[in-house]
């Protein structure tokens, strides 16, 4: 079954992805799929893996009371290793620095093209605007989202070129740091993943 087709049979899938799976990467995950439920865009999926994920682990402390506090769900969250079958399986992989992308594209080259940072794809939503957006789509709803929000995908990758990064962009990894540096983190998460949210409603 190709691509499309594999896509078309289930929700969207978005991954996020950190070193460890402990602290940024699930703070992005729960961060983003409760601001999906709030903005009412279903059929959408999130999930989070780790390059070299502590695998089993809990989430750290105080990202898991960073993501309680703005309304994400810390509670069943273990740290997992990322495999080739979820990387497959991700319509959209949003790392949280440029050489985590970069490495996990040299790990799985076909993904390229579905793979940013986290901020690089909030700062494309801006450039593409509302241009791939306007697509109707037969089908279930389920679907069409799923389908309309690939080609979102589809046209941030054409625009990459546009936007450039520096070492500011990159979300650090705050483990084994301040609390402050902890909620400068987290603070940098939740508003990228509002903004990316109301970029795919």
């Amino acid at each position: 079954m190709r691509r499309a087709e594999r896509r078309a049979a289930r929700p969207f899938s978005i991954l996020t992805v950190c070193t460890g799976n402990i602290c940024r990467s699930p703070l992005a995950e729960q961060l983003l799929r409760a601001r999906l439920c709030e903005a009412g865009l279903s059929g959408v999926e999130v999930g989070s893996a780790g390059l070299r994920a502590v695998v089993g682990a809990r989430m750290d402390t105080i990202p898991a009371r960073i993501s309680s506090r703005l309304g994400g769900d810390p509670s069943r969250a273990v740290g997992q290793q990322l495999t080739a079958e979820i990387v497959a399986a991700s319509d959209l992989v949003l790392t949280m620095t440029r050489d985590q992308r970069d490495d996990l594209a040299r790990r799985h080259p076909s993904a390229v093209h579905r793979t940013f940072t986290l901020i690089e794809f909030t700062r494309l939503l801006g450039v593409i605007g509302d241009s791939s957006t306007q697509l109707g789509v037969a089908g279930s709803a389920e679907s069409a989202t799923a389908t309309r929000l690939a080609s979102i995908v589809a046209s941030a990758a054409r625009q990459r070129p546009s936007v450039r990064l520096t070492d500011d962009d990159d979300v650090i990894d705050p483990i084994d740091r301040s609390e402050a540096v902890h909620e400068a983190v987290g603070e940098q998460i939740s508003l990228a993943t509002s903004r990316i949210v109301f970029g795919l409603r």
